[in-house]
């Protein structure tokens, strides 16, 4: 599937949880690069759970043509105020290396325009697609957190 017409991002709800799975199912990838098995459902569950007692996050689903294709997961405002950190973009496997990436932050950074002036990004363990995908997109290295985490971060103007 190739993915050119519009996409659609939709908050996440508890709900959600069956439909993140599938998605984390078909992007078994990332989470080998990160060093950890696929969550299963009632792991995705209780992250549900935990994302509801946090007011800071924001979790979107993006959706093509009902199909759930993506997950972001950012903090607004975080670390500090007047910025923004994505904790995880996330495009299924297959559908990778077309510019949805790139189209999901764009739509993310105008809504976001105007309340933060920093946008971080975190990438989590030894993943050089995703440090190339930030800088790409204009993002700077920031700072590693250690062995498994790396801080990027762009101006937003």
């Amino acid at each position: 599937m190739k993915i050119v017409s519009r996409f659609h991002l939709r908050r996440v709800q508890p709900a959600s949880a069956p439909e993140i799975h599938r998605l984390y199912l078909n992007s078994p990838t990332y989470f080998h690069l990160i060093g950890m098995e696929v969550p299963t459902l009632s792991d995705v569950e209780r992250e549900l759970g935990v994302l509801e007692q946090d007011p800071r996050r924001r979790v979107s689903l993006l959706e093509h043509e009902g199909e759930v294709v993506g997950y972001l997961d950012y903090k607004l405002p975080y670390p500090e105020e007047g910025a923004a950190t994505i904790s995880l973009l996330l495009i299924r496997e297959d559908l990778q290396g077309q510019g949805l990436g790139a189209r999901v932050l764009g739509e993310l950074e105008s809504q976001i325009k105007g309340q933060v002036g920093r946008l971080f990004a975190v990438v989590y363990g030894d993943n050089p697609v995703a440090r190339r995908f930030w800088l790409r997109q204009g993002f700077a290295h920031l700072r590693d957190g250690g062995p498994s985490l790396s801080w990027y971060v762009k101006e937003l103007i």
